[in-house]
C-alpha cells in the first residue's frame, strides 16, 4: 500500500485500481494549468509508451482479459447456431477484450508519462497554475477568431 490511505503504488500489480479514485472533477485544463503529476514526456512515442509499460499495467490487461473471458462465454452461451459458429464467435469477443485491454494499459502508460495519472513524482510547488504570459489574448481580441474561443 502506498503512504496515501487506500491507494495502491503505482508501479504494483494492483496500482490500475488508482484510477478508479476521482481525484478533480476537472477534466480540461485550462492555458498555463499543469497537470496533477510531473511530466515525464510531453509527447510520448509509441515506444516510449511501450517501454513505459509497468506492473499496474500488467495488472490492468490480466483484469480485463480475465473478466473478459467470462463476459465472451456469457455473450456467445445464446449463440443457437453450429458449434463452429459459436466458438468463433467466443473467439473474436474474447480477441476484442484482450485488445481494448492492451489499449487500456497503453494509455495508462502514456497518462503516466505526460503526468495525468500517478507517476512516483511530486511537484515541488503545490499551486495548480503557472505564471505565464498569454501572448494571444489581445491579438485575437481584434480579429474575428474572437467568437471561436473555447475559453
Amino acid at each position: 500500500m502506498s503512504t496515501y490511505r487506500g491507494t495502491f503504488e503505482h508501479d504494483s500489480f494492483l496500482g490500475w485500481l488508482n484510477l478508479l479514485k476521482i481525484r478533480r472533477l476537472q477534466f480540461l485544463y485550462d492555458v498555463g494549468e499543469r497537470p496533477p503529476y510531473p511530466v515525464i514526456i510531453s509527447k510520448p512515442t509509441v515506444g516510449d509508451v511501450l517501454k513505459n509499460l509497468n506492473k499496474a499495467d500488467f495488472g490492468l490487461f490480466a483484469t480485463v482479459t480475465f473478466l473478459g473471458f467470462f463476459a465472451a462465454r456469457k455473450a456467445t452461451l445464446g449463440l443457437t447456431t453450429t458449434e463452429f459458429v459459436r466458438q468463433r464467435g467466443f473467439s473474436i469477443a474474447w480477441n476484442s477484450i484482450m485488445m481494448a485491454g492492451a489499449l487500456f494499459a497503453c494509455m495508462n502508460s502514456n497518462n503516466r508519462l505526460t503526468g495525468f495519472v500517478d507517476n512516483g513524482l511530486q511537484w515541488r510547488r503545490k499551486e495548480q497554475r503557472l505564471n505565464k504570459y498569454d501572448f494571444t489574448s489581445e491579438f485575437e481580441e481584434g480579429t474575428i477568431w474572437k467568437f471561436f474561443r473555447l475559453r
